[in-house]
């Protein structure tokens, strides 16, 4: 019996230490707990604890997120968004926490990813091949279609000059 209860202790200082290493989501732990054959009953409790002692919150682990994934990398809303989604987080803390976030900044990031994608494609092949390769690159990193068509065409011209 007090193998059980020692056990139990055991994890409850590791889910507490995970969660003090990093921000996490409530799916992270979940996820964790389940991992390690923890009861789901003795989960929820200590996911309320890791609440009440604020080692667990929803709102930062967002907003740490979209801090990460902006600054090192260089991800555009739409990316950002589905992200946080398959995390588990809601979609009016996913609004809101994006809304703080400048459209110049993303416009800044998707000149700079641009820039250096355009380098690696190099003078090869037709134009428009190379604009469709930039365009398919930088929407695949979460840019939307009127940051595109701002950031290409500056791109494109810089390099024609």
């Amino acid at each position: 019996m007090t193998d059980k209860v020692q056990e139990k202790g055991i994890y409850w200082l590791k889910i507490k230490a995970y969660c003090d290493r990093a921000e996490r989501c409530h799916q992270d732990v979940q996820q964790k707990l389940m991992r390690w054959e923890v009861p789901h009953f003795l989960a929820q409790g200590w996911i309320s604890e890791l609440i009440a002692e604020n080692l667990l919150n929803e709102e930062r682990y967002a907003r740490a997120y979209v801090h990460d994934h902006v600054a090192f990398r260089q991800w555009g809303t739409s990316k950002i968004k589905q992200g946080l989604r398959r995390k588990g987080i809601s979609k009016p803390l996913i609004d809101a926490v994006l809304r703080d976030l400048p459209m110049e900044d993303e416009t800044e990031q998707a000149l700079i990813a641009g820039k250096r994608k355009w380098k690696q494609i190099g003078h090869k092949g037709v134009k428009n091949q190379q604009r469709m390769k930039l365009m398919r690159h930088l929407y695949s990193k979460g840019f939307g279609m009127s940051i595109l068509e701002k950031v290409i065409p500056l791109i494109v011209q810089e390099t024609d000059e």
